[in-house]
Order: structure tokens, then sequence, then C-alpha cells
């Protein structure tokens, strides 16, 4: 029997029997089990089928048929070991030992144990009790949990009458779990992941990490099911400030069909609906979510210092500063003012009606079945984000995810997708176009089998063939990938640049900035780097300032250059956020 087999097979029979001794937590003992037994190959479990180290005691364990003789040994305070002959339960079976070990413990010494569904608290508790003398029994039990996940077994999804569902995924192996620091939580806190990953369950693995640097009580996606990562009352580290000392915070995932292009702003990589989709589903199991908790806790939903965005929080002076969840939600007319309503509504059981009842069709962002040209070349993973970059079984947003990649990591291209948003990879499989999260080199072959036959070539120059990034046959589709990469230009078949397009204008102008935080780019578009001092970006303030020339860019509808910056033309703005005088 392999240790997955052996975790398996006693994982069910204490999910079984656990709950009628009341039990609530099984991860501890399917744990204990793994290290008294060394996964089922130890001399008392395979003579014995004891996998707990139960000592006998008469009459104790009502499954137990007889003794073994064996010697043991225990851990004295002072560190050191003393071994003597000692009798140990016998059972039948496997089944029989572990109804043994519920019977050992159900006496009033281990009465603190019923109830507890916090891990580490179980194995500190039957310690103090007396099950085990080694002095590091906890952390040692800790880690095969941690080692194999083994909070999967625990109670999952439990059902609450607004129809959401909290499967328990607690991060036992997070710095902020380790912490152990404990809240009186007064109201809950929304976010929202900031970054285009769907699934739930790739924060939960980042968060179980032992040098995660944040941890949320829970986390949901499209499907109604919350994943819970920490018990309410345990400090999370999630809003920053003083938030995190009072408030029970979740995380929404964000659709894969969107891009951020510097900060809170993003576009679409779909056609909208997908996007669509996602955040109203989220929003929804965020609203059934909150009522649950607001209902556990009598808060009152509508009161805005019990239920707060990020946002909010950090115009409380309560947290740090970001932009969620209004960032994602404003453009499909959704307020946190309406979600505490919402919340109110789902708590007295009603339906809420501000959140279409039937999903959204997502169809037309189905791309799986576009033809595929050939084309050579090699693409570079350059996304460091902890999720890693999809790569899919087909050239399609919708498509099944068949593994991840990270940065650095190389691929054969051997042909690119009809809306040209896609690489076909050497083994068939499909990764994004995107020039923020790939970077593509053509072969000689390929840069050799495109002259003459009417592509618009991305190159830094003309004569530098070498630098070539990209040929489209659709315009557009070059011009996109020039925006996204600073010192490129669109050249059509001929070598005239076509883009971009910059305009020297007759004479400079005036602009008014109102925002404080407006970043000042070493070039016009998202993608180029901003000005940094001390390692922080430099703003313009508000204020008026002396644009020279202008340019069409990523990220915004138009670019100016600053004067002050005209002689390396290397100081840009987004003239969507000033106003021209």
């Amino acid at each position: 029997m392999t240790k997955q087999e052996f975790i398996k097979e006693i994982a069910a029979l204490v999910q079984k029997y656990a709950p009628s001794y009341g039990i609530k937590v099984y991860s501890p003992i399917i744990a204990q089990a793994c290290l008294e037994s060394a996964y089922g190959t130890s001399e008392l479990a395979v003579n014995a089928c004891n996998f707990f180290g139960l000592k006998y005691r008469e009459g104790r364990c009502k499954t137990c048929i007889g003794v073994y003789d064996k010697v043991g040994s225990e851990q004295n305070a002072d560190g050191s070991y003393t071994s003597s002959a000692m009798k140990w339960c016998k059972f039948a079976d496997m089944e029989n030992g572990v109804i043994g070990y519920f019977d050992f413990t159900n006496i009033s010494n281990y009465a603190s144990l019923k109830g507890v569904t916090d891990p580490r608290e179980y194995l500190e508790k039957i310690k103090s009790a007396g099950y085990a003398t080694s002095l590091s029994y906890v952390d040692n039990v800790m880690a095969v949990i941690e080692s194999w996940d083994l909070t999967q077994y625990d109670e999952k999804k439990e059902e609450t009458k607004m129809g959401i569902k909290i499967e328990r995924r607690i991060c036992t192996n997070n710095p902020c779990y380790k912490a152990g620091r404990k809240i009186d939580p007064k109201g809950g806190m929304l976010h929202s992941v900031g970054c285009p990953q769907p699934d739930p369950e790739v924060f939960v693995r980042i968060w179980s990490k032992s040098d995660a640097n944040v941890c949320v009580h829970a986390v949901v996606g499209v499907e109604k099911v919350v994943y819970q990562c920490l018990d309410w009352n345990h400090r999370g580290w999630h809003g920053g400030g003083s938030s995190n000392n009072f408030l029970i915070g979740i995380e929404m995932t964000e659709p894969a069909t969107i891009k951020y292009t510097g900060g809170a702003n993003w576009i679409e990589t779909g056609d909208g609906s997908n996007t669509k989709r996602h955040v109203l589903a989220t929003y929804a199991n965020a609203v059934e979510f909150f009522a649950f908790i607001c209902k556990t806790y009598g808060f009152n939903p509508e009161d805005s210092d019990v239920l707060m965005s990020h946002s909010e929080g950090y115009k409380k002076g309560v947290a740090s500063n970001h932009g969620d969840v209004e960032h994602i939600w404003k453009k499909f007319g959704l307020s946190m003012s309406q979600f505490r309503k919402d919340v109110k509504t789902a708590m007295e059981g009603d339906t809420v009606t501000t959140v279409p009842m039937i999903p959204v069709d997502n169809t037309s962002d189905d791309t799986s079945k576009q033809s595929v040209k050939d084309m050579q070349g090699f693409v570079t993973v350059i996304y460091d984000g902890e999720d890693r970059l999809n790569v899919r079984v087909a050239p399609s947003i919708t498509a099944e995810v068949d593994c991840t990649v990270g940065e650095g990591e190389v691929f054969t291209v051997t042909g690119i997708s009809a809306d040209e948003k896609w690489y076909r990879l050497k083994s068939g499989l499909y990764i994004t176009t995107i020039p923020d999260y790939v970077k593509f080199k053509a072969t000689e072959e390929q840069k050799q089998s495109t002259a003459g036959t009417g592509y618009f070539r991305v190159r830094k120059t003309w004569e530098d063939k070498q630098s070539q990034i990209g040929a489209f046959k659709v315009k557009e589709n070059a011009i996109e990938l020039c925006k996204q990469n600073s010192g490129y230009k669109v050249f059509d078949n001929n070598g005239v640049e076509i883009y971009p397009c910059v305009v020297e204008t007759e004479k400079p102008f005036k602009v008014k900035v109102s925002i404080p935080d407006l970043r000042i780019r070493k070039g016009a578009g998202t993608t180029y780097d901003y000005h940094k001092k001390n390692g922080k970006a430099v703003y313009t303030g508000e204020g008026v300032f002396t644009i020279v020339k202008t340019k069409e860019g990523q990220g915004a509808s138009m670019w100016g250059l600053l004067k002050s910056y005209a002689d390396d033309e290397n100081g840009w703005i987004s003239l969507d956020y000033a106003k021209t005088l």
C-alpha cells in the first residue's frame, strides 16, 4: 500500500466515525495515524492494526481484541527518552483500529476535543491531555497535514440557508495562521484579487505556502462555493491598517478576459460577455457569503462601517490605498451601496434582483474551432505572477487549462490562430500572444517567408530585421502588438512606417491635471516603465502642464509629451486624465 493509498483508506474511516463522537475536524487524526504508524508500515500497524500508538487500557477500547507486547519509549521534559516494555491494544483490522482511537479519546480527559474545528487547536488539546509525550508532537503532526494537504478531508461545503456553500481549506502553513492572533469580528471587507485569474483554488494554494505574505478569510469565484482559508475569528492580513484587527476579509476572483494596463485600469481581451458573467456571478456569491456572516454575528449589513470595500476602507482610514472592488464593478453599474442592500435582502431569504437569474451567455468567447495557420518561432514566458500562465487545449479563453507555465520557460511555436491571439505550441497546446505575458521571436525562415506577402511587420526600424517581433496580415493586430512593446513601430510591405502616429503640435498647448497620482511614463503607453525617485513613482501632481507632442499608445486614447521631458522624449502622460485649456 502506498502512502497515498493509506491516507485515503484511513481518511474514509475517520470521516465515517468521527461525527458520532462529536469530533468536527479530521485532518489531525489522519495525520496522527500517518505519523504513529509510518503510513501503515510500523510493527504495531502490521501486527496489531494499531495505527495510533494506543496503549492497552482494560475496557477502554471496545473493539480491542487483545494485547500486543512491545518496547516503547517516552520523551521526558528535559528532552531525553526512557524506554520500557509496554502493552498495546490489538485490533482485528484498520476499521476497528479507528473505532478504537475514538473510544480511547472518548473520556472526560479529552472532552475538550469535541467541536474543535482548527487542526492545531485539536493537536494542542490532545497533547496537553496526555496523549503524547513528544515535545515536538504538535509541530510534527502539523507538518504531515501540510505536506499532504490533509485539510481537504475536513468537514466541507457547509450549506447555509442562503444557498452558498463553505468549504474549509484552512491555510495552516501560512504565517498569518501560525501567528495565532484572534479577533472579535465587527464586520467584513470585500476585495477583488487584482489579476485576471478566475480560479479561487489558485489563491488557496498560494496562501497555503509558508512564505505567503497575505491571507484572507475566504475566496470565491463563479461557482457557489466559498473557500474558507482562516477561521472567522482568526486575524487575517488582507486590508492593511487596522482593518485586519476587526474585519473578516473575502477576495473575489477576476475573469481571465481582462488585462491590467496600469494601476486599477484594465481593458477587455474578449467581447465582454465572459467578463460580465464572471463579475455578476462573484458579486452574487459575495452577497450570499456576507448574508451568512451578518446573520451569524448579528451584523447590520446596511452600515458602511460594518460592510465595506477595500477602497472604502482606505477612505475611512482603516485600510491601505486600493481601488477594489469598485474599479471592476463600476463598468457594470454595481456599487457597495447596492451591495449592502442586497445582503440585507438575502438575509431575509428574498431573491436578490440586482443580479440576473439567468447567466450571461458567453458562448461568443469560445473561439476553440477557429483555424490556425502555420508559423515558426519561439516564445518565452515573461509573466512572473505566482499563479503562473495558463496553457490551454484550444485557441480560446474558454478552453480547458492543460497546465501552467512560469517565467523564463521557452516553447517552440508552430502556428498562430486566425484571430492572432493564440500561439500553437509544438505540443499542440495553446498559449496567449499578449506581449505583457510572453515574448515571441520569429525564426529566420519565418521572417523570410513573410517577405513580399503583404504583411505588416513590427520592428524597431525597417532596416533592423533582427528586431522583428511579429508579422500580421491584419494591420490592427500589428498596431496592437506595437502598442504593447516600447520602441517598436509598424511598417507596411514597402517599409513605410504607419504606426506609431506621432503628431507634432503646431504649437505647444496646456492641460490641467486634477488628480494627484498621474504617473509620468518613459514612453507613450502603459507598457513603458514610469519614472521613479527613491524607488517610488513620479507623478505630475495637480496643476497645469505644457504638452509638445501627442502620440497613440496602449492604455489611453492619447498620450502627451511634457515640455520638461522634450529633449529625450521620455516623459509622457495619459491625456485621458487631463483637460485641454
